[in-house]
């Protein structure tokens, strides 16, 4: 067998999208060698470990989600993920965004977005019937399924907690809007620590500070996750991939293929295929 299909049997992903629940990403993949950068999402994460282990940070606290574990990550919370045993991991995850959640915490009558304190939960009829609902072909059936799921996980584990970002009076959260707004502007810019200090009056070791409190990442981190962002965005569009990379801050299509497969899992064009 040549190198290159022993990687394929090794490593697969497949992205599919669901438009009855509003576009929602649902991902399927195997992964021996393959490990996620530290990223974020602006949407929540719901998956299940269907064989092998998987290794993660989730927040500051790392895990082991072994076969059967549902993993949950909210919205902005930085994780990562590799392989947790040497045959590695397979999983199914869902992406589903605000409206999708608020729908459910309507229906269960809670004020607030459902969050979630724990990162992994271990209730195995409720990941057999998460992934039962992912592998429906029927565009109804998987509808239903998948509600029904998403709304007993908010019901059992959703706890509505605000986490404390900052305990500083706001006023690390208040630079960080400050850099965050400076890096959105032009995100194929060149950004240092002294231009991002500078936009805040702060030290360079403060902005290092108000990153990792904030954000639970690094300034290069969040550059790399802002970057990847708004790459999937135009991934959707016709725009060619190497006026992407060049648009949103990568040295080349090379760099951004390299970048976006280490966050999202697949390459530039096979996420684009899936939209």
């Amino acid at each position: 067998m040549s190198d290159a299909s022993e990687q394929r049997e090794r490593e697969a992903a497949r992205l599919t999208r669901h438009e009855g629940l509003g576009g929602l990403e649902m991902l399927a993949a195997r992964y021996r060698d393959h490990a996620y950068a530290l990223h974020t999402h602006p949407t929540w994460v719901f998956g299940v470990v269907v064989a092998g282990v998987e290794k993660l940070r989730i927040g500051r606290r790392q895990h082991l989600a072994p076969a059967g574990s549902i993993i949950i990550v909210n919205p902005e919370e930085p994780h990562d993920g590799e392989k947790g045993a040497p045959a590695g991991w397979a999983y199914r995850t869902c992406y589903p965004d605000a409206a999708l959640m608020a729908e459910i915490a309507e229906d269960l009558g809670q004020p607030r977005l459902p969050m979630f304190s724990e990162g992994i939960v271990e209730a195995p009829e409720l990941a057999w019937a998460f992934v039962k609902a992912h592998r429906l072909a029927g565009k109804l059936e998987q509808e239903a399924a998948m509600l029904m799921v998403l709304r007993e996980l908010a019901s059992r584990f959703g706890d509505r907690k605000v986490r404390d970002r900052a305990s500083d009076g706001g006023e690390t959260a208040r630079r960080f809007r400050l850099y965050g707004e400076l890096i959105a502007e032009d995100l194929s810019a060149g950004f240092d620590l002294a231009r991002l200090a500078a936009t805040a009056g702060v030290t360079r070791f403060q902005v290092i500070r108000d990153f990792h409190r904030a954000a639970g990442m690094t300034p290069g981190q969040y550059l790399r996750d802002r970057r990847i962002r708004a790459a999937s965005a135009l991934i959707k569009t016709d725009m060619p991939l190497a006026e992407i990379a060049a648009a949103t801050g990568f040295a080349d299509q090379s760099h951004l293929t390299r970048v976006f497969k280490a966050i999202k899992g697949l390459a530039p064009g096979a996420w684009r295929a899936a939209a």
